[in-house]
């Protein structure tokens, strides 16, 4: 199965999944996406995505964790914003679209970037399950970067957040640590290619013993002289 097979297959499954059920589409309000704080930055720079990572890293979480993991954060993540223009697109899917539709409806979160599946009734939520969350010192245990295909392909059919086949990855990166990875190396061109990317981290807890999956941020990558972010997404399983 190729890239572009793939992304379809599991784009139409996790679509699916979590569409039919969001609180914004009917029905009664189901989970948002989960918080996380995982990016101090991230921008493309010399045709290169460069990664700056929190220098406490956390993740939201409904699990029963063993509670002799030492550290449980409030609810108070807090992040740096840059990383990417933001002009945002017109019509599509609403707040599950991607690629041309939804960004400017889409709610923003840290960063200024757009919240995939997000909706307008997600702090009410929160608000009714207060005693189940719990924010979670995590690490990254590998962190992915894959090319996901111009803008053409991908808007109509873009994965959801589990992980897709990378072009590159890196094990244990630090927190508050800095990865760098060339564009030219994440496409089979001999140059970089535009259009999107995603970055992706699996979470741990920091002291072991919980695993809370993976997440991405996709982005819409453009030359206009130099490289840079128009768009970007999180991408972030339901807490």
């Amino acid at each position: 199965m190729d890239r572009r097979q793939y992304l379809r297959a599991t784009a139409g499954a996790a679509t699916a999944g979590l569409a039919g059920c969001l609180g914004f589409l009917g029905g009664d309000l189901s989970p948002p996406p989960r918080r996380a704080q995982v990016f101090a930055d991230v921008r493309v720079q010399d045709a290169a995505v460069v990664v700056e990572f929190a220098d406490r890293i956390e993740v939201e979480s409904r699990q029963s964790v063993n509670a002799s993991l030492d550290g449980v954060y409030d609810l108070a993540p807090v992040g740096v914003a840059s990383a990417q223009k933001g002009r945002g697109g017109r019509g599509g899917r609403g707040a599950t679209g991607r690629g041309t539709g939804g960004y400017g409806s889409a709610p923003k979160g840290r960063h200024g970037w757009a919240v995939w599946h997000g909706y307008g009734g997600a702090n009410r939520w929160r608000d009714n399950h207060d005693d189940e969350l719990r924010m979670y010192p995590a690490r990254v245990d590998r962190l992915g970067f894959a090319y996901l295909g111009p803008t053409a392909e991908y808007e109509d059919d873009p994965p959801g957040p589990e992980p897709v086949p990378w072009d590159s990855t890196r094990d244990d990166p630090e927190p508050g640590g800095t990865v760098r990875a060339p564009l030219s190396k994440l496409t089979d061109a001999d140059t970089p290619r535009e259009g999107w990317y995603r970055l992706g981290v699996h979470l741990v807890h920091a002291n072991g013993g919980a695993d809370f999956g993976w997440q991405a941020a996709d982005a819409k990558v453009d030359r206009e002289g130099n490289w840079t972010m128009e768009k970007a997404w999180h991408v972030r399983p339901q807490v």
